[in-house]
């Protein structure tokens, strides 16, 4: 288990979570722009929470794309 920490609006929140979903998560929000080390503003959450929806919504397409191509064979 690895703890990732984050600070919104000056409070420190840390988690607990299985180290590779902890890797996964922190080079997430790395990628989103949120800072692991400094506070962050609440919008920068909601703008790595969205950018992440984009790409499930995205995946879920894809997925059923490819559903109906297998369907079709």
């Amino acid at each position: 288990m690895k703890t990732v920490g984050l600070t919104i609006s000056g409070k420190r929140y840390n988690i607990k979570l299985d180290d590779a979903f902890a890797d996964f998560v922190n080079r997430d929000l790395a990628d989103a722009g949120v800072n692991l080390h400094t506070d962050n503003p609440p919008d920068k959450l909601l703008k790595a929470y969205l950018r992440l929806a984009k790409q499930a919504t995205s995946y879920e397409n894809e997925i059923e794309l490819l559903i109906e191509t297998l369907d079709g064979l």
